[in-house]
């Protein structure tokens, strides 16, 4: 039996584009429908991050604290923190995480020391990190394992959609989905048809994810 002997299989952006626009049926690509196809991309990419997909990428980054100063703003592109360490004479301690209402039953928030909680407010532009006790120096660093967002969908040749190739399937008959809806022509049935597929397709590659979350469970942080 011949084989092919390769494993790279991919579609860039324009094969997803060229493979939903077939999956719909009836006309072909119309006017400015590759730039309206990107920006369904880029707001399903977004909805499934409010579905909890968990196809991020972790970046590991670090900031010297300041002292009695509370907030520290994260990069944009940033979605959460997984792990704080803070690093004081060569040695690491974790800090321990709290949620923002915990940060505001704090009666003392003005008390300095070595901090070892944190909290993780979300903002419009920027995730702000909050950190008890207050520093009580400058320098201390603060070392954080950050979950990062999808990178955006945009004009550049041959781009690939940053998500795991096993979700190929579903993003391209999620976007066939997406711009069913625009064509004003394609039948009610046939919408309901691509979209029922796009929600089983999705739901199994978040299942994929889902079977293997135990392996993502030891801390990347290490003692950088």
């Amino acid at each position: 039996m011949a084989v092919s002997g390769t494993y790279n299989f991919n579609l860039d952006i324009d094969e997803v584009i060229q493979e939903a626009t077939e999956m719909i049926g009836g006309e072909s690509t119309l006017g400015n429908e590759p730039a309206s196809a990107r920006r369904s991309i880029n707001l399903m990419l977004k909805d499934w991050q409010n579905r909890g997909v968990m196809l991020w990428s972790t970046s590991v980054s670090s900031l010297t604290v300041t002292a009695s100063t509370a907030t520290y703003s994260l990069d944009s592109s940033t979605v959460d923190a997984l792990e704080v360490v803070i690093n004081r004479d060569d040695t690491d301690l974790q800090l321990e995480r709290i949620s923002s209402e915990e940060y505001l039953l704090i009666p003392n928030k003005t008390q300095t020391g070595r901090p070892n909680q944190y909290s993780i407010r979300r903002e419009r532009d920027n995730p702000v990190l909050r950190v008890w006790p207050l520093p009580d120096n400058s320098t201390d660093v603060l070392k954080l394992e950050l979950v990062k967002e999808l990178q955006d969908v945009n004009k550049s040749a041959i781009q690939n959609a940053d998500v795991p190739k096993r979700f190929l399937p579903c993003l391209t008959m999620g976007l066939a989905y997406y711009m069913s809806i625009k064509r004003p022509l394609v039948p009610a049935d046939r919408i309901q048809f691509l979209k029922l597929n796009y929600e089983e397709l999705l739901a199994r590659a978040m299942q994929e994810d889902r079977q293997r979350a135990s392996m993502y469970v030891v801390p990347k942080l290490g003692y950088i």
